[in-house]
């Protein structure tokens, strides 16, 4: 018994010991590059970036259902979708729109 709570402690510390660091940072930094990116709009390398913010999702899953609720993670998902496809119709006020709201839900996961 002891040996599966030091366990469960080990686990438990190491999560939240690299998810501010790791998880929450590699997100916002992939959204501020994409706002930077809008200023000067490039719409294809905005649109690799923000399938590269998919990617990072999709990697990043199972962590995020570790930190987050359901609702959480599968909102972050869904603002990820309208970022893609505001990119795809060159809607830079939409775009702006939905990275706020994905920043706001990242940090809504990884405050512990």
């Amino acid at each position: 018994m002891i040996k599966k709570n030091s366990i469960c402690l080990l686990l438990f510390v190491l999560l939240a010991g690299c998810a501010n660091t790791i998880g929450g940072d590699l997100f916002y930094n992939h959204i501020d590059q994409l706002e930077e990116a809008l200023d000067q709009p490039d719409w294809e390398q905005i649109k690799l970036q923000a399938e590269e913010l998919n990617d990072i999702y999709i990697d990043s899953k199972w962590k995020l259902q570790l930190l987050g609720d359901e609702g959480e993670y599968e909102q972050l998902n869904e603002s990820i979708q309208k970022i893609i496809a505001a990119v795809k119709e060159e809607d830079t006020t939409n775009v702006r729109m939905e990275l706020a709201t994905a920043r706001s839900l990242v940090a809504d996961i990884y405050s512990l």
